[in-house]
């Protein structure tokens, strides 16, 4: 499991990738897109990342990072 960074400003935007592993397992990453304070520049913030997951979980994966950067 990754350490939750906690987020800067609101998120513009989430992406969410997800791979089916040759065991069956996924792979999913949620990563979430900030503005930055000092820059005029886009941040990119991983959520969450984790390999060999069933989808029920991948699935938790999202929704948990969504509400918790809420």
């Amino acid at each position: 499991m990754v350490d939750r960074p906690t987020v800067r400003k609101a998120v513009e935007s989430f992406f969410a990738e997800i791979a089916q592993l040759p065991d069956g397992t996924y792979y999913v990453s949620l990563t979430a897109t900030t503005i930055d304070d000092e820059e005029p520049q886009l941040l990119n913030q991983e959520i969450d990342g984790r390999h060999g997951v069933s989808l029920d979980e991948v699935l938790a994966v999202i929704k948990d990072g969504l509400t918790r950067s809420a």
